[in-house]
């Protein structure tokens, strides 16, 4: 998902298993976690484990004797700390209501099928559920499908929906909203950002219907009857299950849409789904309001009532915690240190890693970021452990590539030649036509509004202005009119990222960086890269996966789309008040949260 500021597959999945050590024979190792807060757990995806399903378990699996495919791996949750054990018997008391800044600005769009940022996932996963889901430690779980069969030759899913499901609005959840969803975001019309995740994916006649050169009618996603679902593929992939957990394709009810028209997505009394909770409120630039779907079949939310803020100051978020008006906050980089030291917030901390990373992305279709010297130039003026130490407050780690660590594909030692080296920067500078920086153009970069992307802003324009001797003119933007900016390709440079939608290395390759994809805002095209990266989606040998994705990731650090600066940390403080979701009822965070803490929202309660 586009960051601002999933799922295992069947045979995919398996590379967790295969890559112990990736392609460049270095471990695959997940970002490390410290807590002091005794009722707060992470859980991280680890590489080198394999479980069997547990029979009789109800899992979103194949049907048994359906297909050979192995198993998808295990993964494990952060064992929490010894504190947290005596949190096990703690019930909800007091008034269930929670408010966390979780939108860190207005959000642009959060209509299903056109949303691609990290702040829009964050209301629409809570507000609609898809076929499937994670579980906390990042294993397919059944969600509006109880369960899925697979065909003996891979090429057609079929997937059986949870009886007597509902909508907010009491209507029942029908397999035919499903195909109208995945039609939807496959139409021309609806301009998707996630679009080509699907017509890369080979469904049946979907690339041909978002080109505008078939029609619906061709797509391989079929209601067969009111409760099933089938999906068919023109060659078997491992991945498809990631697809149907993503939160851009639930069940949309047709109806809702055609009367609410563009504007059904942004009314709280037409925006009706099938999730644990419903919206109630969007005060704009303010707060969005959501209670619990009454509705709702799966597990009920133990809140009553959750607020997400639209605050872009971080330190006045983080003033607000301090005066008890927020639930849990992230730690503004200038507070990490302070925070670490003091006795009593300490101990209400967790520091993790995201499966996430930022990025200084170039707009290629601007002149001089056509020239591959100016972009690796600005990749090697930018010094990366100063980025982390001098802005982050120690929190994150240094990146020369795009796949972080913790996912499979991830290498290590990839990138160093486009590390920091401000003598060589100024070498490529010269290179392209720029001995004198002075006749450099002006570019402009943009970024939404927030006091972290700022500070972050100011330091790439420092070192830029250092070590080059180039200025650029900073752009911050409202964070809504960043993201409509960004999706337009209307920028020179931009500050953003991406976080794993599912812990599979295709999320980081074709989707983005494909000549076609839907997601490429760089105007990027390598016809050697969509091939490479085409070949690990479709092949099913997973080391062989693995040795494709990391020769197309190994094309990217070459040609610079974007300049990989940071896998993203944070520290987040939780208040002792807040507990469930996790093992021993902690609040249960996940490196692909969209903010921390709201992917097991439902499961949250307070003791006040």
């Amino acid at each position: 998902m586009r960051i601002k500021p999933s799922l295992l597959s069947i045979l995919a999945g398996a590379a967790l298993v295969a890559s112990a050590c990736g392609p460049s024979g270095q471990p695959a190792t997940g970002g490390g976690n410290g807590t002091g807060a005794s009722n707060v757990s992470v859980s991280t995806p680890v590489t080198g484990a394999a479980a069997a399903t547990p029979a009789g378990s109800g899992a979103a699996t194949p049907a048994a004797g359906a297909t050979s495919a192995p198993k998808p791996a295990a993964t494990t949750a952060a064992q929490p700390t010894q504190a947290s054990q005596s949190q096990s018997n703690v019930q909800p008391t007091g008034d269930q209501v929670i408010t966390i800044n979780a939108l860190q600005g207005e959000p642009d769009n959060i209509d299903p099928n056109k949303s691609s940022f990290a702040t829009e996932s964050a209301v629409i996963s809570r507000v609609f559920e898809p076929l499937l889901t994670f579980d906390k430690d990042l294993k397919p779980q059944p969600a509006a499908a109880t369960s899925f069969d697979v065909s003996s030759d891979g090429k057609t899913y079929t997937f059986h929906l949870r009886q007597g499901a509902k909508y907010s609005d009491g209507q029942p959840v029908k397999a035919q909203d499903f195909e109208y969803s995945f039609k939807r975001i496959l139409d021309p019309n609806t301009a998707a950002e996630y679009a080509s995740f699907f017509t890369d994916a080979g469904i049946v006649g979907a690339a041909d219907y978002n080109a505008g050169k078939g029609s619906a009618d061709g797509v391989g996603v079929k209601a067969l009857d009111d409760n099933t679902l089938q999906i068919q593929l023109e060659n078997p992939i491992g991945y498809l299950p990631n697809l149907v957990a993503l939160w851009v394709v639930p069940p949309i009810r047709q109806d809702v849409v055609q009367k609410g028209g563009d504007s059904w997505a942004q009314d709280p009394s037409t925006y009706i789904g099938n999730g644990p909770f419903k919206m109630t409120e969007w005060v704009h630039q303010d707060h969005i309001t959501l209670v619990p779907n009454e509705n709702y079949v799966g597990t009920r939310p133990k809140l009553s009532k959750v607020t997400f803020l639209m605050v872009t100051d971080g330190e006045a978020d983080y003033a607000a915690y301090r005066n008890n008006e927020r639930d849990w906050t992230l730690v503004p980089d200038a507070d990490v240190q302070a925070v670490k030291s003091d006795s009593t917030l300490s101990q209400q901390t967790v520091e993790y890693t995201e499966l996430t990373t930022w990025w200084l992305t170039f707009n290629l279709a601007h002149k001089p970021l056509d020239n591959l010297d100016v972009r690796k130039a600005f990749s090697m003026a930018i010094d990366r452990n100063a980025l982390i130490r001098d802005v982050a407050g120690g929190v994150g780690k240094p990146a020369t590539s795009m796949i972080p660590p913790g996912m499979p594909g991830f290498q290590a030692d990839l990138g160093k030649d486009i590390d920091f080296n401000p003598s060589q920067a100024k070498q490529l500078l010269a290179q392209a036509g720029y001995s004198d920086p002075s006749t450099f153009p002006q570019l402009h970069f943009r970024y939404a509004t927030t006091s972290t992307n700022q500070s972050r802003a100011e330091f790439v324009q420092a070192q830029l202005k250092q070590n080059l001797g180039v200025d650029i003119v900073l752009d911050s933007m409202e964070a809504k009119s960043f993201q409509a900016a960004y999706k337009a390709k209307d920028f020179d440079l931009a500050w953003e990222g991406w976080g794993a939608d599912y812990p599979d290395p295709q999320d980081w390759m074709t989707g983005l960086f494909g000549c076609n994809a839907s997601q490429n805002k760089y105007n990027y095209c390598n016809q050697q890269f969509d091939q490479l990266a085409a070949k690990g989606d479709t092949t099913t040998d997973q080391n062989q996966r693995l040795q494709y994705y990391a020769q197309a990731q190994q094309l990217l650090v070459q040609d610079l789309p974007v300049a990989p600066l940071y896998y993203r940390g944070r520290l987040v403080l939780v208040k002792p008040w807040v507990h469930g979701g996790g093992d021993n009822n902690s609040l249960n965070i996940t490196p692909i949260d969209s903010y921390p803490g709201v992917t097991f929202l439902q499961q949250v309660f307070v003791t006040k």
